[in-house]
């Protein structure tokens, strides 16, 4: 049964798996963060004071393993697929897209990082705006691209059926 499978085969299994998980622990981690820790944090800070510090850590930990995940998947996926005859010009528009705001995303958690971003309650308009523009839009950018990742498989699906 195991046999009938290539080497290739495997490879791109493996590659699928690390990028579904990468992302999914990427966009999840990111979602936990901003509705559920953030919220507690802020409605118990002498209570939470002594807990985000290790929880950020390990959370940038995750983050970070996971971009490296999602990045070296995702150049084996994109190859695989660019190389294939299945690849139509509506496929490739839409990756486009979805690539573009993968990198946003990447370089908005090296920008803030490198800024030495602390997360704290809004406050006005300025301070919401700041709200929707930190850590916290990397969970809207990244329902986007799970939808556009729908939408790829879609796509795919419907050249192999023409």
């Amino acid at each position: 049964m195991f046999g009938d499978i290539s080497a290739a085969d495997w490879l791109i299994l493996i590659a699928r798996w690390a990028h579904i998980t990468g992302a999914l622990a990427w966009v999840g981690g990111s979602f936990f963060f901003a509705v559920v820790l953030r919220p507690v944090a802020a409605a118990n800070p002498d209570a939470m004071r002594g807990v985000m510090g290790p929880i950020g850590s390990v959370y940038r930990e995750v983050v970070d393993v996971s971009i490296a995940a999602v990045l070296v998947s995702g150049i084996v996926l994109m190859f695989d697929r660019l190389t294939g005859n299945d690849a139509t010009v509506a496929w490739v528009a839409v990756f486009a897209v979805k690539l573009a705001i993968a990198a946003w995303m990447f370089y908005m958690v090296w920008r803030l990082r490198q800024a030495g971003y602390q997360p704290s309650e809004p406050e006005g308009i300025m301070g919401r705006l700041s709200w929707l523009l930190g850590y916290n839009s990397l969970v809207f950018f990244g329902v986007i691209v799970f939808f556009l990742a729908t939408l790829l498989r879609e796509l795919f699906e419907k050249s192999l059926a023409a």
